[in-house]
């Protein structure tokens, strides 16, 4: 009789995949005792607006070659979202694939600690709320707001630990679960923006800054890693590629058309109209938009959405699916275990060709990913049918004897 496999989550980004992923995997694994771990992760385009180094298909391989059993993509309008959105898709594409626990590495690692902030603050959520909106009304920044009102209503441990961005996530992680046991795992060496490295541990940013640089990354990246980034370096994405993009598309959109999308408020589409002409790299874009209410992260956002045409209308009807990536034998095998239970809720995308047309209601949100494919190829000067979401298939990686 076949085993029932049990599962292990993990929301991430893999922007590449290194030696912190590495250790994140086998602590879920072991604190878990799961057999196998699925992992969610972002598309073309990251949770804090950048687009991403490698494409998804490569980062999929990638972690499933690191030993990740099945990857499977957020959809594009969560996954290039604020905490709240990419928490809450994250959490339930996993708990719908039936993971029992899902791990994540906060600056923190104590879970029972981040578990009583994220209850007090689902419970306090609307004053919680109305605090912010003030603080926002005063001419703080979102993340400003939400420190200084999360200090007067739980005190300031509770602000301390929201300071952190993994710990931020961590808490909208356990707010939205479910069915799924929150499981903590301890950052370790550099943080989650510091661009050193130290000793065999470093955050992503750290590594893309190496890889930029033309340094050596051996020892902060395993051996997989480094073999694929390096057959991979002519293919490298940063965000200066959209500029071109970026200023077509504000040329070519009313001013009242980008007042409507998702993220930008109070005028921002009259301000882009108004300043486009200036701009002459990706960066005069962002500093020319940011402020000390629009975060160079929130500009970010708006300016894929922007691309993407990702209206507020947009985020408010979309549609949660499991797009799969790549997988060895044992994901394939967990795979069919989820879809013979007849539990899961959600729709399983295996084939774009044959299953668009088969969940009309997910047809809206599939399309920005579809677009985001068409979009992150253009800008890197890659085939366009080539390298298409109708062309790509998942990755099978053969597990070795």
């Amino acid at each position: 009789m076949e085993k029932n496999l049990k599962a292990v989550g993990i929301i991430a980004e893999y922007n590449p995949f290194h030696n912190g992923h590495k250790y994140h995997l086998e602590q879920a694994l072991t604190e878990s005792g799961a057999d196998i771990c699925v992992s969610v992760i972002s598309g073309n385009f990251t949770q804090r607006g950048e687009i991403a180094l490698l494409d998804k298909w490569t980062r999929a391989e990638m972690a499933v070659r690191n030993g990740v059993n099945l990857v499977v993509e957020m959809p594009t309008v969560f996954a290039c979202s604020n905490a709240g959105y990419f928490a809450e898709a994250g959490v339930e594409i996993l708990e719908a694939l039936r993971a029992e626990s899902i791990c994540f590495g906060s600056e923190s690692g104590n879970t029972e600690g981040l578990n009583r902030i994220a209850r007090e603050i689902e419970y306090n959520m609307e004053k919680l709320e109305e605090e912010i909106k003030t603080g926002v009304k005063d001419g703080l920044s979102y993340p400003r707001a939400r420190s200084q009102a999360i200090l007067r209503l739980f005190g300031e441990n509770a602000a301390s630990v929201i300071e952190s961005p993994n710990n931020i996530l961590a808490i909208e992680y356990i707010r939205r679960m479910k069915n799924a046991r929150p499981l903590a795992v301890k950052r370790l060496g550099a943080g989650y923006h510091d661009t050193d490295s130290l000793d065999s541990m470093a955050s992503a940013t750290a590594v893309r800054k190496l890889l930029k640089e033309g340094s050596d990354i051996s020892r902060i990246v395993p051996e997989i890693s480094r073999e694929m980034l390096q057959n991979s370096r002519d293919c490298f994405a940063d965000s200066q590629m959209l500029t071109p993009l970026i200023i077509q598309k504000v040329l070519q959109t009313s001013a009242e058309e980008l007042n409507f999308i998702f993220g930008a408020e109070e005028g921002l589409g009259n301000i882009m109209k108004n300043r486009v002409r200036y701009w002459k790299s990706y960066e005069d874009i962002v500093d020319d938009l940011k402020s000390k209410r629009y975060t160079r992260t929130r500009i970010e956002r708006v300016l894929v959405h922007t691309l993407l045409g990702i209206k507020r209308e947009d985020m408010l009807c979309a549609s949660k699916y499991i797009r799969v990536l790549a997988f060895d034998e044992k994901g394939s095998m967990y795979l069919k275990q989820v879809k013979k239970s007849r539990e899961c809720k959600l729709p399983i995308i295996t084939n774009i060709n044959r299953d668009k047309d088969a969940f009309p209601e997910i047809q809206a949100t599939l399309e920005k990913d579809i677009l985001a494919a068409d979009i992150y190829n253009m800008a890197c000067g890659r085939d366009l049918y080539a390298y298409s979401e109708y062309v790509k298939k998942p990755v099978a990686i053969k597990t070795c004897p």
